[in-house]
C-alpha cells in the first residue's frame, strides 16, 4: 500500500492518492495540461518531471516516464540514500518513506509505504490508541513508531530526542508526524505554538482511546 502526497502550497493542504498493493498511479506535469495524472504537478515549473508508482506487499517501483530527466528518489530516514531512476527506467524501493524529485527545480512529491516485513517487529502499542476508535494505522510503520514514542510516559519528547532512539533524522520524524495530523484528519488550532502538532497528535489519540 502507497501513498502519494503531492507538493505542498500555502493555504492548501496536499493532494494524496492511496494506491493498493498491485495498483498504480502517475504523477508529473505536462506543457498540454491534457496529460492524465493522478497527482498533477504545474508543468511549467518541471516540463519532465514525470513519473509512475506502483504498489507491491514488499517494494514498490518507480517509473521515470520523462523524456530527458532523471528521477531522484531519496529516502526521508536516510537523506543520504538518494537513487536516480533515468528515463524509461523502472527500479524497486523498499523505503517506508520517500522524497521523489527531479534533478532541477523545486518541486517533490512523498512517498509513504506499508510494507510486509516478516522479521520487523511490530511497534509498542500506543497506550492512548484505540485501534477501534483510529482504524488503519499500521503498527509495523515508522509512523507508528513516532507515534508510539509520543504516547510514551514522560514530558513530550522533541522531534530530536525521537530522531535519536528510533536511528531517524529530526526532519523524518516531523515529516511523519505530518503525516499522521493529515491522516487522522487533525485541525491546526486558532494560536499556533511550537509543538503543536506533537501536542495535537497525542490528545486527538488519548481522546480516541478514551471514547
Amino acid at each position: 500500500m502507497l501513498t502519494i502526497q503531492g507538493p505542498v502550497e500555502r493555504g492548501r493542504a496536499p493532494r494524496q492518492v492511496d494506491v493498493p498493493d498491485g495498483h498504480s498511479a502517475a504523477f508529473g506535469g505536462c506543457g498540454c495540461d491534457s496529460c492524465a495524472f493522478d497527482i498533477r504537478l504545474p508543468g511549467a515549473v518541471a516540463p519532465d518531471f514525470r513519473g509512475e508508482l506502483d504498489a507491491d506487499r514488499t517494494t514498490w517501483w518507480v517509473t521515470n516516464t520523462g523524456d530527458r530527466e532523471p528521477l531522484l528518489v531519496a529516502d526521508v530516514d536516510h537523506p543520504d540514500e538518494t537513487v536516480a531512476v533515468r528515463p524509461g527506467e523502472r527500479v524497486p524501493f523498499a523505503f517506508d518513506m520517500a522524497l521523489i524529485r527531479p534533478s532541477t527545480g523545486p518541486l517533490s512529491v512523498t512517498v509513504f509505504a506499508t510494507l510486509a516485513r516478516s522479521r520487523r517487529a511490530a511497534a509498542r502499542p500506543c497506550p492512548g490508541l484505540d485501534p477501534v476508535a483510529v482504524p488503519h494505522l499500521d503498527r509495523t510503520s515508522r509512523y507508528y513508531a513516532v507515534l508510539a514514542e509520543l504516547c510514551g510516559t514522560g514530558p513530550m519528547p522533541t522531534s530530536a530526542g525521537i530522531a535519536a532512539r528510533l536511528g531517524m533524522s529530526p526532519r523524518a520524524v516531523d515529516a511523519h508526524i505530518d503525516y499522521l495530523i493529515d491522516k487522522l484528519g487533525i485541525p491546526a488550532p486558532a494560536i499556533r505554538s511550537t509543538g503543536w502538532k506533537r501536542t495535537a497528535l497525542v490528545a486527538h489519540v488519548r481522546r480516541a482511546g478514551a471514547a
